[in-house]
């Protein structure tokens, strides 16, 4: 089986006389080991690659992209062939068009092309990508082509000299040129000495106050145990007047300077000058990181707990010194008299969880958690705080009480007493994290159902009952009236999700998410993806009948064709970037949850249906329609036979 044709005989005037093989899946791998082989004919693969890079498939270049990325596969067997410069050149712009030198000829390429192209970057010859992009990063003169180009070929070549040393010698002619190189350097030169030097010497010669953070950064990231780069960090700490960068070199040193007596010692001079400062707390942490049991971090924050005046800063500390010396007598003072004493809910609620891991039993801090859970029911001032204070709360109760019975109690008193419903509403969703057998639980629910009129309330009552108490009766009754009665998209959508979660293959459901998408091609994209998200699972679950598939896979299609930018947003111009990402955003999340509930017998009417909205003069129109139809025919041509997508295309 020398002739290459073997496996790929184009035939344009009767395409089920040709061989397609190429385009099979099983037959990848031997076509790659053909071309591996010595005993095959060197033209004869010359040959072969040729036919692939030059076939025009007729039908929207998705099997002639398909064919070049075989080709290009096929080099890592046969890396010797003439033509191998320039399948990576055009890979490389199939992956980054914006590479290109002249600004004119940037294009924007659809993105499965882009992916598989840079994927296909990694499997094809090896040696011909790296000196394209060592060519690249020695020629470019953007620094942003610079930097993803370096950082590629770091990632493709761990250590290589070449993306190194471009980066070093990167002109910094704008702060954001700094951050960018030392973000790039942070990913791709560990343990390298030139990186290393070309982030010390910005330390040293740089203005104080325009350091990049991110410089001092990567060498925490990138300089374990390096001398040079630790005597530089500790001389910015003892000199610098700028607290954050301070901060940033203790960060640095906490990581890189594990042992190492210079930075220990000039830690431990730090905390002996700064007593007291903010900041002597961070360099404590950093001191007991690189050299544990050390006596000064213990005293140091005693200090703090003993003098500061500042609330946050002693809590910090108390907590801290309980985490590396459990039991310490003064740290639970300090923290205990917080709990009696501070006039701040998030600071009791701090020192409560601190004291719990300690002793699991401390009543006072108990009780306090146990209040802020009353004081979610209370109406205050800052509702959104109170919400997450109760939120840990509740979930701090729970950990130290596996049955749980404290957290519930805590919630069935605060869905009897609440005033305000977005707080009933956490504490019921609560209950059903907390609650499983729980039949004081359950009786509240049960009755919280029976009297309220509320459907957001009903469908989370009804959610959270199903979780802890499976097969109630009155969960799928309850459910199934707020489907029928409220007017509420959300509402809807709610209540079918739970609906789902109890019954998988409600039909009743299953047709309330159908009809979500269909009723208005302005929904709100959140609704409607919540909505494709849940029929997705469902298939993928194998819980949608037939039928049922069917007509979802319309709906979505229908949703492509039609589905709109609302008129009431698109044209205010201080939101035009976020209505233009999400509408795009939510035509691809519904083509990804296309691809993946159709089913083979689907594909050739998908192409068919959605095949004119692939011209250029629809692109102009409409790219992001565009870019989610290119997308499915995409999957589409990965699993049809060429003869039948050419059928359905054309």
């Amino acid at each position: 089986m020398h002739d290459w044709q073997y496996f790929f005989k184009h035939d344009r005037s009767n395409l089920n006389q040709g061989t397609y093989r190429i385009f099979e899946p099983e037959w990848k791998a031997e076509i790659l080991h053909w071309f591996s082989q010595k005993d095959v004919d060197k033209q004869q693969k010359e040959d072969f690659i040729q036919a692939l890079i030059d076939f025009d498939d007729g039908c929207g270049d998705f099997y002639r992209y398909r064919a070049y990325f075989l080709a290009a596969e096929a080099l890592s067997q046969f890396p010797e062939s003439s033509l191998g410069d320039a399948i990576v050149e055009q890979l490389l712009k199939w992956s980054y068009a914006y590479f290109r030198q002249d600004k004119r000829d940037w294009q924007i390429l659809p993105k499965p092309l882009v992916k598989t192209a840079r994927k296909t970057l990694e499997l094809t010859d090896r040696k011909r990508v790296i000196t394209a992009f060592v060519n690249l990063v020695h020629t470019t003169e953007s620094c942003t082509i610079l930097r993803v180009a370096a950082e590629k070929l770091g990632t493709l070549d761990p250590g290589n000299k070449s993306a190194i040393a471009a980066l070093a010698l990167m002109p910094i002619t704008e702060e954001r040129h700094g951050y960018q190189r030392s973000s790039s350097l942070s990913k791709i030169a560990v343990c390298n000495e030139t990186a290393i030097a070309v982030l010390v010497n910005d330390i040293k010669n740089i203005p104080d106050r325009k350091i990049y953070t991110h410089g001092i950064t990567a060498l925490g990231d990138i300089a374990d145990g390096n001398h040079a780069a630790i005597a530089a960090l500790v001389n910015l700490m003892e000199t610098t007047l700028n607290k954050d960068n301070c901060c940033n070199a203790i960060a640095a040193l906490r990581k890189i300077a594990v042992g190492n007596q210079t930075a220990i010692a000039a830690l431990v001079k730090f905390l002996q000058i700064n007593q007291g400062d903010r900041i002597c707390f961070d360099a404590a942490q950093a001191l007991w990181q690189i050299d544990p049991g050390n006596a000064p971090v213990l005293k140091s924050l005693v200090h703090i707990l003993e003098t500061s005046a500042n609330a946050f800063f002693i809590n910090r500390a108390a907590t801290y010194l309980l985490e590396i010396e459990p039991g310490n007598k003064t740290a639970i003072a300090t923290l205990s008299k917080t709990l009696q004493t501070s006039q701040s809910d998030g600071e009791r609620l701090q020192a409560a969880k601190s004291l719990l891991q300690v002793d699991s039993n401390n009543q006072i801090a108990i009780n306090v958690l146990l209040e802020l859970v009353k004081n979610l029911g209370q109406s205050p001032k800052d509702p959104y705080y109170t919400q997450c204070l109760a939120w840990e709360a509740t979930r701090t109760l729970s950990q130290i009480d596996p049955s749980n019975k404290i957290a519930i109690n805590a919630l069935v008193d605060l869905i009897r007493t609440a005033n305000h419903h977005s707080y009933l509403n956490l504490a019921v969703q609560d209950l059903g994290l907390f609650g499983a057998g729980n039949e004081t639980a359950i009786a509240t629910l049960i009755e919280l159902i029976a009297s309220t009129k509320d459907d957001s309330l009903l469908c989370d009552a009804a959610g959270s009952l199903g979780k802890i108490d499976s097969g109630n009766k009155v969960v799928v009754s309850t459910l199934s009236q707020v489907l029928e009665t409220t007017q509420d998209e959300w509402g809807r959508l709610y209540a079918a999700k739970n609906l789902l979660e109890i019954d998988p293959v409600n039909l009743k459901a299953i047709a309330t998410l159908c009809q979500i998408m269909e009723i208005n091609p302005y929904q709100d994209e959140s609704i409607l993806t919540d909505a494709v998200q849940n029929l997705e699972q469902l298939n993928l679950e194998n819980k949608l009948i037939k039928e049922k598939l069917n007509e979802v896979i319309s709906t979505l299609i229908q949703f492509i064709q039609i589905y709109q930018q609302d008129d009431d947003n698109k044209n205010c111009f201080s939101n035009k970037a976020t209505i233009r990402l999400s509408y795009e955003s939510c035509l691809l999340n519904i083509a990804d949850s296309l691809t993946k509930i159709l089913q083979s017998e689907h594909l050739p009417q998908v192409v068919i249906t959605l095949k004119d909205y692939l011209s250029k003069q629809f692109y102009k129109n409409n790219s992001y329609r565009y870019e989610a139809v290119f997308k499915i025919i995409w999957h589409c041509a990965k699993n049809l036979t060429y003869p039948d997508f050419y059928k359905a295309i054309n």
